[in-house]
C-alpha cells in the first residue's frame, strides 16, 4: 500500500500549506520500504528539506544531498549550502556496476509506459534538466564523457529513423513557419530578388534556393 494512504489510513487527510501544496510523508529511518505507521512523519515541504539538508551535514551522505535538492527546487530555496556537492566517481562507477545488465520486466516497462503516456513536462522541470545535465558535462572529467559518448554511439549504432521520426524532427527544426515559405516560394516564383527576401525573412541565399528546388520543408510539396 502507498504510504501516505497509510498514514492517512490512521490520521486522517494529509494536510496543505498556505500555498496549497501538500504536505510530505518523511520516513524517519531513511528506509523507503518501512511502511510501519511509526515511521512515518508528515512534515511540510520546508521542514523536509531541513531534514535533509541536516543529514547531509551530518554524514555527507550523497543521498540526503540530493532529496534537499530535489525539496529545495520544489519551494525555489537558494541551494547555495549543498551547491558544491558532486558525486564521486568511485560512487557513480559503483551505481553504473550495480545497474549493468539490469533488465525490467516487460510488465513493469508497459505499466511505466502507460503511466507517462500524455505527461509533458514543464518548462521549469525542463530547465531544471537542463541545468543538471550542464553540471554533469561542467564537472566530468575527459575518461567520463569519452565513456559516455561511446556508450551512446554504441546504442545507436545500425539503427535507422523511421521516415514518421525524420518527418517530426524536421518539423520541430525548421525556422520558419509553413506559410513563410510558401509566401517566400510565391515571392520567389514571381521574379524578385534574393536579397529583398533574404532581408524580409533573415534567410541566407542558400537556404531561400533550398526552398526553390523544394528541398527542404517536403512535407509542403507533397501537399500540391
Amino acid at each position: 500500500m502507498n504510504y501516505r494512504k497509510i498514514w492517512e489510513k490512521e490520521n486522517g487527510p494529509i494536510p496543505k500549506d498556505e500555498n496549497g501544496r501538500s504536505y510530505d510523508i518523511h520516513h524517519i529511518d531513511g528506509n523507503r520500504k518501512n511502511n510501519s505507521i511509526e515511521n512515518l512523519m508528515c512534515v511540510s515541504i520546508q521542514d523536509h528539506y531541513e531534514i535533509h539538508l541536516n543529514n547531509f551535514k551530518k554524514t555527507g551522505c550523497h543521498k540526503e544531498a540530493a532529496s534537499a535538492k530535489l525539496l529545495g527546487n520544489r519551494i525555489k530555496k537558494n541551494l547555495n549550502e549543498i551547491s558544491g556537492y558532486t558525486i564521486s566517481l568511485e560512487t557513480r562507477t559503483k551505481i553504473s556496476q550495480t545497474l549493468t545488465g539490469v533488465k525490467h520486466t516487460k510488465e513493469r516497462v508497459n505499466k511505466m509506459k502507460k503511466k507517462l503516456k500524455g505527461i509533458k513536462w514543464s518548462e521549469s522541470d525542463i530547465e531544471a534538466r537542463r541545468r543538471g545535465l550542464k553540471q554533469y558535462y561542467k564537472d566530468a572529467s575527459e575518461e567520463e564523457l569519452n565513456a559516455r559518448w561511446d556508450k551512446i554511439s554504441k546504442s545507436h549504432k545500425g539503427k535507422k529513423l523511421s521516415e514518421e521520426t525524420k518527418l517530426k524532427l524536421a518539423k520541430h527544426n525548421v525556422k520558419l513557419k509553413d506559410d513563410d515559405v510558401l509566401e517566400i516560394y510565391d515571392l520567389i516564383l514571381k521574379g524578385v530578388r534574393y536579397n529583398v527576401i533574404s532581408e524580409k525573412y533573415n534567410i541566407s541565399p542558400a537556404q531561400i534556393t533550398s526552398i526553390k528546388q523544394k528541398k527542404t520543408y517536403k512535407w509542403l510539396w507533397e501537399k500540391k
